[in-house]
């Protein structure tokens, strides 16, 4: 099976946002959850002139996945609980490449 980590990207999520479905949808990858992974906060962009900035891309979280393929993932994503939350909420998927 190959790793794929999938990033979510949307909108700040409100601290009193609600995590519904969220510890099923994990439950329910079985063997194929690699890394739970995080929210991500506080992002900032590192430049080459050694500055800094504070506009990163939207990305809030990430998890480590395992599947055969593109359209595995595809359908282990099909009822995620972050797409939930409308059109402006994304899962960008990379294949994880065996070291």
């Amino acid at each position: 099976m190959k790793s794929f980590i999938v990033l979510y990207s949307g909108p700040t999520t409100p601290p009193d946002a609600s995590h519904e479905g969220w510890p099923e949808w994990f439950e329910g990858l079985g063997h194929r959850l690699v890394d739970l992974g995080s929210p991500m906060l506080n992002g900032f962009v590192a430049h080459a002139d050694a500055t800094s900035s504070d506009a990163p891309a939207p990305l809030r979280g990430y998890s480590v996945i395992q599947a055969e393929d593109r359209d595995e993932v595809l359908r282990l994503l099909r009822d995620h609980p972050f797409l939930v939350g409308g059109r402006e909420h994304t899962i960008e998927v990379f294949e994880v490449p065996r070291k």
